[in-house]
């Protein structure tokens, strides 16, 4: 992320310098237009008191709007200039944003999947559990067939799961487990 951040920097400082500059030409263009609106009255008081039919256009007024036109003009092209190198930056942000967010999903994906493993990993325990279950019930009817001969009374020994399919335990779980309101 550091290019992205001195990229932001930069532009940063050529937007700012473009803000400076777009206010320099406005000043530029407001001068020049106060210019010529100098040099047409000026122009116009010369030719209404001379009464000459000839115009002639007094030299240094027409060298002060060539000079706010020529300095109008840099300003424009410094402009164009700001403007060239502001289209790089902007890229490199958004090629930084690209990767940044590519990265991101990739991280996510991993996570998506890691999740998913967990769940793989938690039925194939469902069913470890299961055989436990099984083996642990047969092992009460040992223990109950003992205590008959012993002549103690039997003792009831959990019903077994109704079926042997591992899904179809995880079902039923599951609904019993929401008739009860824990799901």
């Amino acid at each position: 992320m550091n290019l992205a951040t001195g990229a932001v920097e930069h532009l940063v400082k050529l937007i700012a310098d473009e803000s400076r500059l777009d206010a320099k030409i406005r000043d530029t263009q407001a001068a020049l237009t106060l210019v010529k609106k100098r040099v047409s009255e000026s122009l116009a008081q010369h030719y209404i008191s001379t009464r000459e039919p000839k115009i002639q256009l007094p030299e240094d007024l027409m060298r002060e709007e060539q000079s706010y036109e020529r300095l109008l003009q840099a300003l424009q092209d410094m402009k164009s200039e700001i403007a060239k190198q502001i289209r790089p930056v902007e890229e490199q942000i958004i090629q930084a944003n690209v990767e940044h967010l590519r990265q991101t999903f990739a991280q996510e994906s991993r996570r998506l999947s890691k999740c998913l493993e967990e769940i793989d990993d938690n039925i194939l325990a469902c069913r470890q559990y299961l055989q436990d279950y099984e083996r642990v019930r047969t092992s009460l009817y040992g223990l109950n067939d003992k205590l008959v001969q012993l002549g103690a009374e039997s003792i009831a020994v959990p019903d077994g799961l109704p079926s042997a399919d591992l899904g179809e335990i995880i079902h039923q779980r599951i609904e019993q487990m929401r008739s009860q309101g824990k799901l």
